[in-house]
């Protein structure tokens, strides 16, 4: 699948697309968009809060909730490792897990 960088408007395939489809569904509050309303996590409730070990757990099972919610469009990508700790003011997610049979890692900072 071939798509265009938001940011630079550079083309982009196969696993960059795929990392920004994740990226754009995780930071996306549930329930905010007018035709996909079950499009979204529920990562970005939690910003603004005292970020806590209880935060950061109930990050980590958002996010893979959103990976198993298909109209998020991310269900290519099997999480085994999700991670979340603090970076600066905000929340940085790490995973790692299978696309395509290969082992695959990214970062999605919130």
């Amino acid at each position: 699948m071939i798509g265009i960088d938001r940011d630079s408007g550079a083309t982009v395939d196969d696993w960059l697309q795929f990392v920004q489809r994740a990226t754009r569904a995780l930071t996306t509050p549930l329930g905010t968009r007018q035709k996909r309303p079950l499009y979204g996590s529920l990562i970005p409730t939690l910003l603004g809060q005292n970020l806590g070990d209880d935060i950061l757990l109930l990050a980590q099972s958002h996010a893979a909730q959103a990976f198993y919610n298909s109209q998020n469009g991310i269900d290519d990508f099997q999480p085994q490792v999700i991670v979340a700790s603090r970076h600066g003011d905000g929340l940085q997610l790490r995973f790692a897990g299978t696309w395509k049979n290969r082992q695959q890692t990214f970062e999605v900072l919130t």
